[in-house]
């Protein structure tokens, strides 16, 4: 019998060669589909090979990504990749990675064209740091990859692969580090993808970054890709993972069966805020139900959880990268330059309020307007009167309390600035059975 004619992938990894492994690569000049002429090799990986390629109608040159034919084994899952990322091609964000063009070859390789970046990858960026970055540094870039999953997730399409390889970022004239989200292309469409046509016990995704119910093998929503993106929050904060297992089995067993420990818990040394602390303790729940809903309200809480530090934010915007973090590193983390001021803040446990004899937890508080807005999945009626209870101290023992009148409801965010909660008018605070001023109370809450 005559030997078949080589593969695509025979062509760029050898006949025999494993997953990941090059024996050879396209050469210069090669066309792909007769409209992507290769340029240079920029890197291999398991599953893709990724080229400089000219985009000969357009006369532009691209990022080629050429995938591995076993990823597209049926018909089913060739018609599903196209659909996927077709719909990805049609986002706009412009912290999402655009893609041009998408088709199949003749022998069966997928090919995704897309914008060519200059910059490295935030993988790359934390290798060069080799410690953790500062607050505001890695809450900024996380906010901007918040803006990409928005459009994403309000059209259904979950990323499921989010991890420091595949955020981007952008060198920029400007100083300022601008984020792009990479790799949708395994993403799945959460309404209309044929699960069904998927093999069963196939997870897709890195293990390290995966939550809960991904590393299950159940249905994902939205909430997935957020457990994901606060699990690289909580490693460029920490400069670890919140959880080492030796096998991704071992590690599902951890994760689906223990809470993230607390940054400080992992790295002792960190300098993390409380309220930045208390915000990933949220956002790594085990359930879904107890994490952010969506992205935007992702996004508003990790800056409110970071807004006490606001000159550093400025600083930040100002200058970026390795400068970023040497001035920091100089000058000290807390507010001030001094490492030693989040160490010395009265720890804030919980903030929360009793409404109609039942007691509920606010994931953050905002004290700017005077009175209060409270962030909350609890909606009490307009007119309520609550009592707020300010937990903190190392025994986590109430600090204060106060009554308010619920005076708003905003259930359904209208706009990017809001988040589903209730404003109050205080009423009288009192401590330890002793009156208080409400501009005590609001310290004790902005601490």
């Amino acid at each position: 019998m005559a030997d078949r004619p080589p593969t695509l992938w025979n062509r760029i990894f050898g006949a025999k060669a494993p997953a990941g492994r090059s024996s050879t690569t396209l050469g210069e000049g090669v066309v792909i589909d007769g409209r992507f002429a290769i340029r240079r090799l920029l890197g291999i990986g398991g599953s893709s090979a990724v080229y400089v390629a000219e985009q000969v109608s357009m006369g532009r040159e691209v990022a080629l990504k050429i995938l591995r034919s076993e990823l597209l084994g049926r018909e089913a899952m060739v018609q599903r990749f196209l659909r996927e990322v077709r719909a990805v091609s049609r986002l706009t964000n412009p912290h999402t990675i655009a893609v041009y063009d998408v088709g199949i070859t003749g022998d069966g390789h997928a090919f995704i064209a897309m914008e060519l970046l200059k910059g490295q990858s935030l993988f790359q960026a934390m290798v060069r740091e080799r410690g953790p970055l500062d607050p505001v540094r890695a809450s900024l870039i996380v906010s901007q990859c918040c803006e990409s999953l928005a459009e994403a997730h309000a059209v259904g399409v979950l990323h499921r692969d989010l991890k420091p390889e595949n955020l981007f970022l952008v060198s920029s004239p400007t100083s300022q580090e601008f984020v792009k989200v990479l790799d949708f292309g395994i993403a799945q469409l959460g309404d209309e993808a044929d699960t069904s046509q998927e093999p069963r016990g196939v997870v897709v995704g890195t293990a390290s970054y995966m939550s809960p119910e991904q590393m299950l093998g159940k249905p994902l929503d939205p909430r997935s890709d957020l457990y994901s993106l606060a699990t690289i929050l909580y490693e460029l904060v920490a400069g670890c993972l919140p959880f080492d297992a030796p096998t991704p089995q071992e590690l599902g067993v951890l994760k689906t069966s223990q809470d993230a420990p607390l940054v400080r818990r992992r790295n002792p040394a960190s300098a993390i805020p409380p309220e930045l602390e208390m915000f990933l303790a949220r956002a790594l729940s085990r359930s879904p139900e107890d994490r952010p809903a969506d992205a935007r309200e992702f996004q508003n809480l990790l800056r409110m959880a970071v807004e006490g530090l606001s000159d550093e934010e400025d600083a930040g915007a100002r200058t970026s990268g390795a400068e970023a973090s040497r001035e920091r590193s100089q000058r000290g983390t807390g507010p001030g330059g001094d490492r030693r001021k989040f160490a010395r803040r009265p720890r804030i446990v919980k903030v929360r309020f009793v409404c109609q004899g039942t007691e509920f937890r606010a994931t953050s508080v905002d004290t700017s307007g005077g009175g209060a807005f409270f962030a909350s999945r609890h909606l009490p009626p307009v007119g309520e009167v609550i009592e707020v209870i300010v937990d903190g101290g190392s025994g986590g023992r109430a600090m204060a309390r106060a009554q308010g009148e619920v005076v708003r409801v905003v259930e359904a965010p209208s706009g990017p600035s809001e988040v589903r909660g209730f404003a109050v008018r205080w009423k009288a605070p009192e401590s330890a059975g002793a009156p208080v001023s409400v501009d005590d109370l609001v310290r004790l809450i902005q601490q």
